[in-house]
């Protein structure tokens, strides 16, 4: 294989050899051993100092081509850049996770998940370089490469399902790792994956661009790879390890066949059809493998409230919803779990599980499973009630609030995120969950303190859900002339009140100190009040007599026998003094009651229009 020390384009000394302790990215991975090197590439262990030691994979392409030629080294690199940006868009548990792509030193590099376990192939008899058969040291059982395969299947049915669908074009048993931690399987090594091969795949390229002898279907060796192209490469890896016949030596021979049970022989007859149109493809070759996985066992019926059961996912995501409290019980106590290994259907077990450690809330972790289990779920579909406000003519005051309920009128939950356009609209709470048995209750608030008089404003409350398009509450409100009159005139009243209040007591506090001050001296010598009686009796009748001549009751000394004389003197000079005592009294306090009312009224409405 030709090789180079220096890059043919900028003279650059290319990286010299990986070996244990050599580091990579400015020192952040630090290679720990090899773990495999091919005709394209080698990949090494390694730890990641930029995420605690964590432990990675590192791919490194090596020179293959001919370093002199500079349109091989394009395509080389350009397959290597393809291999690292397929990973980057795909997201399954069955796929591991690219984590960085670097160049260094002339070198290309990915970094991606680590994967713990034996790949598939240290389960079958291997050829070394010499001709040697090597036995595995242990093969698996039927029930576990069924298993195995079921979860192979799955795995591509997802690529084949994308948008663009992604075709591996290199399915072996080398290529599915056996995860240790999950006990499932993983596919690996996506170097030749795209949507096609190139078409000189067959003339001069290296095996590995359009797969491995034995594995690949006839159009492969074509250029011509198609998604079902992956299912012969499975249905091949499915008879070799079953059948411990390596395929590679005897291509599209599969002698072993009919020694296999009937219905895996039937479904892998299917798989291998040269050509593409007749063969199965991914769903059709796991559910007959799932078939026989379990032909003749009474497969344990999952009960809910109620008494309705199931045998199959098919039912399970109908029977959440209508059992929702259940249903996340049932999950993140892992009933749904145990029930779902019984069914083979561990790549659900491993999404709940994914599921239940990641996602704390058990509503929005059952309908994210939910989704898992059937993926052309009904989506939970919002409504708004009512969907406009118009809170009419108000005055200008803080906290006027009206209710609107969010409705989920299909199936599931879902979680409203709430905003507004305009700072006089609130709304509480900002994030809402919508559950479709229990309509949720929005409150929004309008700030009418700052709005202009007799203009009318226009804000809108938007709400914005994740399976559908944002909802929009469109809220109207008017500030009223008279309304902010009669709130004014309320608000100085309710402020005025208790001012005069206040006021009026303090005022009459004071007057009857000054009245106990006074009255002191006619309490500690009572004879006081009556010479106070005299006097003013005398002091009466003496102004009474010297009045004017025009306004005297009479003119001269009359008898006391005289009827004027009572009317003129005596009842004024026995009434007359107790009208005065009553009078120094109740005068002042009535002044002082209708004074302190006028002036804590006016000083509690000056107070609130100040404020």
């Amino acid at each position: 294989m030709p090789s180079s020390r220096f890059c043919p384009y900028c003279s650059a000394a290319l990286a010299g050899k990986i070996t244990v302790g050599s580091t990579l990215d400015g020192g952040i991975y630090r290679i720990q051993r090899s773990l495999s090197k091919g005709g394209m590439g080698a990949v090494y262990l390694a730890r990641d100092g930029r995420a605690f030691d964590r432990l990675c994979v590192v791919k490194q392409m090596l020179d293959y081509y001919d370093a002199a030629n500079p349109e091989e080294r394009d395509r080389a690199q350009r397959r290597f850049e393809e291999e690292g940006r397929t990973l980057s868009m795909l997201s399954h548990s069955g796929i591991p996770r690219i984590y960085a792509f670097f160049v260094e030193a002339g070198r290309y590099y990915i970094v991606m998940e680590y994967i713990r376990g034996p790949n598939l192939e240290s389960f079958v008899t291997q050829i070394n370089p010499d001709g040697v058969a090597i036995p595995p040291v242990r093969t698996l059982p039927r029930e576990d490469v069924i298993r195995y395969a079921i979860q192979a299947c799955r795995i591509l049915e997802y690529l084949h399902g994308l948008p663009r669908p992604v075709i591996h074009q290199d399915v072996k048993p080398a290529n599915l790792i056996l995860d240790d931690q999950a006990g499932e399987v993983r596919l690996v090594d996506f170097g030749t994956a795209r949507q096609n091969i190139p078409p000189d795949a067959l003339h001069g390229a290296p095996a590995s661009i359009y797969g491995t002898e034995g594995y690949a279907p006839p159009e492969q060796y074509q250029g011509k790879a198609v998604p079902r192209s992956d299912v012969f490469s499975l249905a091949v890896t499915l008879y070799q390890l079953l059948t411990d016949d390596d395929p590679r030596m005897h291509p599209f021979q599969y002698p072993k066949l009919g020694q296999m049970p009937r219905e895996i022989s039937q479904a892998l007859e299917r798989a291998l059809k040269p050509d593409p149109n007749e063969r199965s493809h991914a769903r059709q070759l796991r559910q007959a493998l799932e078939l026989f996985a379990t032909p003749n066992r009474q497969v344990e019926t999952f009960t809910f409230p109620g008494g309705a059961q199931i045998r199959s996912v098919a039912t399970l995501a109908p029977l959440s919803d209508e059992h929702w409290e259940a249903a996340k019980s049932f999950m993140y106590h892992g009933d749904y779990q145990r029930w779902l290994r019984d069914l083979n259907r561990l790549d659900l077990v491993l999404a709940a599980n994914e599921i239940v450690q990641a996602v704390p809330d058990q509503d929005a972790g059952l309908e994210q499973f939910l989704r898992v289990v059937d993926t052309g779920l009904t989506r939970p579909h919002t409504v708004a009630d009512p969907a406009q406000l118009d809170f009419g003519r108000v005055a200008r005051e803080a906290g006027i609030s009206r209710y609107v309920e969010l409705i989920n009128t299909t199936r599931g939950y879902t979680r409203a995120q709430i905003s507004v356009n305009q700072p006089w609209l609130e709304v509480f709470p900002t994030e809402l969950p919508i559950a479709v048995q229990a309509p949720a209750k929005l409150r929004v608030a309008v700030h009418a303190e700052a709005l202009p008089l007799r203009q009318e404003q226009h804000g809108q409350v938007r709400i914005t859900l994740p399976d559908q398009e944002p909802l929009t509450i469109s809220v109207t409100v008017r500030v009223s002339i008279l309304r902010e009159l009669w709130r004014i005139s309320w608000r100085a009243l309710s402020s005025a009140i208790p001012e005069a209040y206040r006021t009026t007591g303090g005022l009459l506090s004071g007057y009857e100190r000054i009245r106990s001050t006074l009255a002191r001296p006619f309490v500690r010598w009572p004879w006081l009040h009556l010479l106070w009686y005299l006097v003013l009796a005398a002091l009466i009748v003496t102004g009474l007599y010297y009045l004017p001549a025009d306004r005297q009751l009479v003119t001269h000394w009359v008898s006391l026998a005289h009827p004027e004389a009572w009317y003129g003197y005596i009842l004024p000079a026995l009434l007359g003094p107790l009208l005065i005592a009553a009078a120094v009294v109740i005068v002042p306090w009535l002044l002082l009651l209708v004074g302190g009312l006028l002036v804590g009224f006016i000083k509690g409405a000056w107070r609130s229009f100040v404020r």
